[in-house]
């Protein structure tokens, strides 16, 4: 093959390879903005069959632009979102997590220039000394699938393999901002340290702590936070008043009570509705 030949079919490659790209960043603000639609949405039922659509859209978008670390970071949390919203309990809901866990190792890969998998704990650790601010969404939302995973799978080797890691990492993540999204550095370690009892690495201190963090960081309006509070930290430590304090606060706050986050709040509300029904099976 003559040699310009071979340079004209390299750029065609080139630059139809670097059209679709830019094709899927002029998508990109379209997409943020249907995030936050739906993150304003009152009608749980509606993003249950809406979401999906969305999830595979982004899934399509990642095809076209592999190392695109943004698009990696909405599909973490918008498959460990949607688990946790709508297949909590559930073995698909473990699947969702799973997904969203690899997503944001894919996502911190990036981000950090780094190749995570296979490291003992002592070089996780020694990584996580080298991460910054803007490397936090990767990583936040590595922690969340991971812990959502792990919160299921409590009767597996692998996960309790996982907590020395997982607990680092969460660590970090709340060191770079504990205030991040909707301080949920804090939520995290609140459930992670409360949802365990003593005996298999809970923490009730440094659990109330984390939560009661977070409830300052969000003036109380994240109502997420009280949900996780009651069911975790009021639960393990057999608090039954704290625990219908918690879900009374989210069971009579005002449906506009956070517009930004209307559809995290009335799941919330949903889920606070089945935990008050099960109070006397819990204490």
């Amino acid at each position: 093959m003559k040699p310009f030949v071979c340079i004209g079919i390299a750029l065609v490659l080139l630059f139809g390879c670097s059209t679709r790209r830019m094709a899927v960043e002029a998508t990109l603000p379209l997409v943020a903005s249907q995030i936050l639609a739906m993150q304003e949405e009152p009608d749980p039922a509606l993003a249950k069959s809406a979401i999906p659509a969305s999830l595979k859209m982004l899934e399509g978008l990642h095809k076209e632009d592999p190392e695109n670390p943004w698009i990696l970071e909405q599909l973490a949390e918008g498959f460990c979102g949607y688990g946790f919203s709508f297949l909590e309990g559930t073995k698909r809901a473990s699947l969702f997590y799973e997904r969203g866990k690899a997503y944001a190792l894919d996502a911190t890969a990036l981000r950090t220039h780094k190749n995570w998998q296979g490291l003992s704990l002592d070089e996780w650790s020694n990584s996580l000394d080298t991460v910054n601010i803007s490397q936090q969404p990767a990583l936040f939302w590595l922690g969340q699938c991971w812990g959502s995973w792990l919160m299921q799978n409590l009767d597996s080797v692998e996960a309790f393999a996982d907590i020395p890691r997982l607990e680092v990492l969460m660590q970090k993540v709340h060191a770079l901002n504990p205030a991040y999204h909707h301080g949920g550095p804090n939520w995290f370690l609140g459930a992670f340290y409360g949802g365990r009892s003593k005996m298999l690495g809970g923490n009730p201190e440094k659990s109330r702590y984390h939560f009661e963090e977070a409830l300052r960081l969000t003036e109380g309006r994240y109502l997420l936070v009280h949900l996780l509070f009651a069911k975790t930290y009021a639960v393990q430590n057999q608090d039954r008043k704290l625990f219908e304090q918690q879900l009374q606060v989210i069971l009579q706050a005002p449906h506009d009570l956070y517009p930004e986050q209307r559809l995290a709040n009335e799941v919330a509300r949903q889920k606070a509705t089945l935990l008050m029904g099960q109070i006397d099976e819990l204490f």
